[in-house]
């Protein structure tokens, strides 16, 4: 059996990227690249890493910073560009509204709610950021809490991105009255 590698070898990621270019036009690259970008970066290195031309990537680049999917940033060191956040969410919070019922977000968002609830009533504290970490935890109590205090943080966020599909939903057609 051979050994696990967690990083591919150098022929394996030459030869995603190949498939990729060739499945994949230039301006949907650079759109896969920039919603995983975590921080700024030049065009060159978004150029690279979507496999086209400089001249391709700004002009596309200049595009999505008209839509608002990526922010352009100017410097001395030149302009970089970095994912809009908000964008993000919304793409999340829509593709929820638009591959759910209305009943389905509805039921999930109360689910969601009640999960809350029980670990506001669990920790004591209306929000995961307000509850302290005793030094005094064991290291097991410590790693359970900050994982329960993490998923808290999930349900939270999910509980936003529930809303924003509702509303957008609302917004969208009549599925929604209330």
């Amino acid at each position: 059996m051979s050994e696990f590698d967690p990083e591919p070898s150098a022929a394996t990621l030459s030869e995603e990227q190949a498939v990729w270019t060739e499945t994949e036009d230039t301006r949907r690259r650079i759109q896969s690249v920039i919603t995983g970008l975590q921080e700024q970066a030049p065009v060159t290195a978004i150029a690279d890493r979507a496999a086209c031309s400089e001249n391709a990537a700004r002009k596309h680049l200049k595009d999505f910073a008209a839509l608002g999917v990526v922010h352009q940033v100017d410097d001395p060191s030149g302009t970089r560009y970095v994912r809009n956040e908000a964008y993000i969410r919304w793409q999340r919070a829509n593709k929820l509204a638009t591959t759910n019922t209305a009943e389905e977000l509805l039921t999930t968002l109360a689910e969601l709610e009640d999960q809350d609830e029980q670990f506001q009533a669990q920790f004591d504290e209306p929000t995961p950021e307000m509850v302290e970490l005793s030094a005094e935890l064991s290291h097991t109590d410590l790693e359970e809490r900050i994982e329960a205090l993490s998923e808290w943080e999930t349900v939270r966020t999910s509980i936003d991105r529930h809303k924003e599909a509702v509303r957008i939903a609302r917004c969208t057609d009549d599925r929604l009255t209330a």
